[in-house]
């Protein structure tokens, strides 16, 4: 017990501090292109990605994380899977790179067919990174891992700047990622000192594919429903409006990829080490979920507040059309932090079947939801059909999830409310901080009310203490004594 709670704290540790660092570093990097770079630039990547991202789902038809989930993995598991990637990623890179200029046509913008050929060669590079990177998580061994995407983000955001900087447009975004995945495999493999043995086992991928198939059918449908507003806000209503959405979700985003999906990488291995255990399951994931509230509805609510004064003093005015855009997906970011982590107890459980089936209920709302608002209210009406979608979602996937660890979703959520109402209070007072005080300079106003909403909220978990406080400081203490203790061994 003792040693699996320390792994699980270091490997929270190292990721929680890699994600804030690598995207402390994407976002300060993300402004820097957004001032050199108009919202037209980042459509035209964000059209083609809705293509190469689902490309990129079918590198490793969900063997990673039938990797992860299985115990008694051998050599034979990890070789057949490296082949069977590299097969499918070289097949990948090949079939993106042929049918870029088809793609570009359907968008009507002829950018986008050298935009898909650079793009295209990650899927080798990927395909090659999967197993060490695999075998890394299995181990819990996050801190390789962490480095290798610091590093990858430090390289790609310098030479991304370096190029926009120099007039090279979209190219420098195009380039970007296809540099972090290099950077980080490289890393990862030097570290790992790995090498596929010569063989190849179908038995091997018969066991592995057998949990990896309604993952991977899963992944498919998730991903399609979640990219269909960007593949139709580009088709009918074009690359500035496709910008300004991509833009207000990775600010969204932002929190979530810091602390949800920190939090979520780490469950699904660690829950996997005692899925038998039901009771450590239940008190391991609520637990979580409600430190994941804790940060997230914060960080929210205060976006909600500052999303004028960010975008003026910020990015700049070009990209005016993001605040309400921003403002709605705030509040869809609610719901979506807090079930994020929901696939962790589906796979640990191994009901990788029953998420899917979950899936197969819910992506339909969310398409629903987008096409509805895309033909009733534009942009905006996308961002708001797709937030109530979000919420009814939520529910039905909370609801399924639990029922394998007999936990209720008024257990789940009910503890949250009093989170809810502070970080609520918090962007209330922030919001008419921005309006009232006496500053001119958008910037100058927008520092002002980050600290402003950070003491406040502070404040106000001390006084009135929600119960993953005591949780949250539970974990940091114990990750100290840990820290302490390995210090005085090495001494």
């Amino acid at each position: 017990m003792g040693a699996y709670k320390t792994s699980v704290l270091n490997a929270l540790g190292w990721t929680a501090g890699g994600k804030v660092v690598s995207q402390v570093l994407s976002f300060g990097i993300g402004i820097a292109l957004a001032r050199l770079l108009n919202p037209d630039a980042f459509g035209l990547i964000a059209m083609m990605i809705v293509f190469t991202g689902f490309a990129s789902l079918l590198t490793d038809v969900g063997l990673g994380s039938a990797l992860v989930q299985k115990k008694d993995v051998t050599e034979a598991h990890y070789s057949t899977v490296f082949w069977t990637n590299l097969g499918l990623g070289t097949t990948l890179t090949l079939t993106i790179f042929s049918i870029s200029p088809y793609i570009a046509s359907f968008y009507g913008r002829e950018e986008l067919t050298e935009i898909g050929r650079i793009l295209s060669l990650q899927f080798i590079i990927n395909a090659i990174a999967l197993v060490p990177r695999i075998r890394l998580v299995k181990q819990l061994t996050f801190r390789v891992i962490a480095t290798a995407d610091l590093c990858g983000m430090l390289i790609a955001g310098v030479c991304a700047i370096f190029m926009a900087s120099n007039g090279y447009g979209y190219y420098a975004l195009a380039w970007q990622p296809l540099i972090v995945i290099t950077v980080a495999t490289i890393f990862v493999w030097s570290y790992s000192r790995w090498a596929p043995a010569v063989l190849y086992s179908r038995a091997a991928l018969g066991e592995l594919f057998s949990f990896s198939a309604f993952n991977f059918a899963n992944r498919i449908v998730q991903y399609f429903s979640q990219q269909l507003d960007k593949l139709l806000t580009g088709r009918f209503l074009g690359g500035e409006s496709v910008g300004l959405l991509d833009k207000a979700q990775s600010m969204m985003l932002f929190p979530l990829r810091n602390i949800s999906h920190t939090v979520g990488s780490v469950m699904f291995p660690a829950l996997s080490q005692v899925q038998e255990q039901k009771q450590r399951v239940r008190s391991v994931y609520m637990r979580s979920t409600h430190s994941i509230a804790l940060l997230t509805f914060p960080m929210m609510s205060g976006m909600f507040a500052v999303a004028d004064t960010f975008v003026y003093g910020v990015l700049g005015e070009q990209w005016e059309g993001v605040i309400p855009i921003l403002r709605v997906l705030c509040i869809a970011g609610l719901a979506n932090s807090i079930v994020t982590i929901v696939g962790s107890v589906y796979l640990s459980q191994g009901q990788a079947k029953l998420m899917f089936m979950v899936t197969l209920i819910t992506r339909p709302l969310a398409i629903a939801g987008v096409v509805i608002g895309l033909f009733s209210g534009g942009v905006i009406g996308v961002v708001i059909g797709s937030t109530i979608a979000s919420y009814i979602n939520s529910v039905i996937s909370l609801r399924a999830a639990g029922k394998l660890i007999d936990l209720s979703l008024y257990s789940l959520l009910g503890p949250l409310f009093k989170t809810l109402l502070l970080a609520t209070i918090m962007g209330i007072c922030v919001y008419y901080f921005g309006i009232y005080v006496p500053l001119k300079n958008e910037l100058y106003v927008f520092v002002s009310q980050l600290f402003l909403g950070a003491l406040i909220y502070l404040a106000l978990i001390f006084l009135f203490r929600p119960p993953a406080f005591d949780d949250l400081l539970e974990l940091i203490v114990e990750r100290i004594r840990n820290r302490k203790a390995k210090d005085k061994i090495g001494s």
